[in-house]
């Protein structure tokens, strides 16, 4: 069973919402350990200098490069003097309406829960935030670094979300890619909406699997048994340069 990460609350304009923190995330990649080939042993990492001689951890130091091969060092303690306050509340600073956040923004997805005597609060929090259909914003510390975050009603719970700052995203427009000179095709573009549609379906996560670990598990499975594995890679399909012919063909198919 999952266990909170800490207990704190929802913070805004002199309320206090307490809550429980649970992470959201579950990750389920493959995780591979590196092994020396003769004899199966583990592979350990050393720390060495330019020299390559071995240097141990007390002596390594957190260096930031303000020139080249010129570093501003910095001790444990001055990085602690700059860290955020330790406190365990979300400060909503504003509520904002839902769809203005670009989704490129959210981050890692927390679970709210409330704490023992602070379901009522809860409650009309989430109550208000799915009536208005709007996210707070503001800032929380999670492992001593301060993160901006928004706090959301789902399925009748709050959810939190890290978010990433605006500076920290590529803006499209320094893109070195040239905006298309031309407007596509009527024909095209009613086919095209063909497609969409006749692809529409209701969002189920569930119906998607990470295919990648199914068939990298499947491989380690045969191996174990002993299986000698066929190596060629499968051949990708050859691409058509002929867009129209090939949104015909896709709407053909999907007919049949």
């Amino acid at each position: 069973m999952p266990r909170s990460i800490w207990n704190g609350a929802v913070s805004f304009a002199g309320v206090d919402v307490p809550v429980k923190v649970f992470g959201a995330t579950d990750p389920q990649g493959v995780q591979f350990r590196e092994l020396h080939e003769p004899d199966g042993g583990e592979i350990a990492h050393q720390l060495v200098d330019a020299d390559g001689k071995e240097v141990g951890r007390k002596d390594v130091a957190k260096g930031f490069e303000v020139g080249s091969g010129e570093y501003v060092i910095l001790e444990d303690n001055e990085l602690k003097a700059a860290a955020a306050a330790k406190r365990k509340t979300l400060d909503v600073e504003q509520f904002v309406p839902r769809d203005q956040i670009d989704p490129d923004v959210y981050d890692r997805p927390y679970y709210l829960a409330p704490q023992d005597g602070g379901e009522e609060a809860y409650a009309v929090l989430a109550a208000a935030l799915k009536k208005t259909g709007r996210v707070g914003v503001g800032r929380v510390v999670l492992r001593s670094r301060e993160q901006l975050a928004a706090v959301m009603e789902a399925d009748g719970m709050l959810r939190m979300h890290t978010m990433r700052f605006a500076d920290a995203l590529v803006d499209p427009r320094k893109l070195d890619v040239e905006a298309p000179r031309s407007k596509p095709d009527q024909r095209m573009q009613k086919m095209a909406k063909q497609l969409v549609d006749g692809l529409t379906a209701t969002f189920k996560p569930g119906k998607y699997r990470d295919t990648y670990r199914d068939r990298v598990l499947d491989l380690v499975k045969r191996k174990a048994k002993g299986e000698e594995i066929d190596v060629e890679k499968a051949k990708a399909p050859e691409p058509s340069d002929d867009l129209m012919a090939a949104l015909e063909a896709s709407l053909q198919k999907g007919k049949r």
